[in-house]
């Protein structure tokens, strides 16, 4: 590992490093990327790939949604994984984060729609702004989920 990897602080204790994590943390496009990670295997996503496999987390997953690119935010959340039941996410800023698989759900379809009507990531992030509360039943269901981390993640996959 590169002398300016910042991240060591949040590697598990040991002497290994196993050959899938070695790859995300040495390769810079893991870090500036969103991706998905199912038995060993990387793929990188674009936000409409993203998004659909937000809705409906493979099993045995974990799920990565960076922001800036500029941190190794995944590794803490390196040894989660999807079950029937949660699904597994990190955030760049956020870090691992287990939600239910119907939570998760309500969230990207909440988020798909009120960036639909709101047309800007903003809203999503810091609430509705005065003209945006014609759409008030929207805004208010935003209002309940906006300190939720799961909600930023979501709303950065946008």
């Amino acid at each position: 590992m590169s002398e300016n990897f910042t991240a060591y602080p949040d590697l598990f204790s040991g002497m290994l490093v196993c050959e899938v994590c070695a790859q995300l943390i040495e390769d810079a496009k893991y870090r500036r990327s969103h991706w998905v990670l199912v038995d060993g295997k990387v793929e990188i996503l674009d936000k409409g790939k993203l998004l659909e496999v937000l809705r409906d987390p493979p099993v045995g997953s974990l799920i990565y949604v960076r922001s800036g690119g500029r941190r190794h935010g995944f590794v803490r959340a390196l040894r989660y994984v999807s079950t029937r039941s949660y699904a597994a996410l990190c955030g760049e800023d956020e870090g691992p984060l287990l939600v239910p698989r119907g939570r998760l759900r309500y969230l990207v379809e909440l988020a798909e729609r009120a960036y639909r009507a709101l047309k800007r990531r903003g809203a999503l992030l810091n609430g509705c702004d005065a003209k945006e509360w014609v759409h008030e039943d929207l805004c208010r269901e935003i209002e309940v989920v906006r300190g939720d981390p799961a909600w930023r993640v979501i709303s950065r996959a946008l």
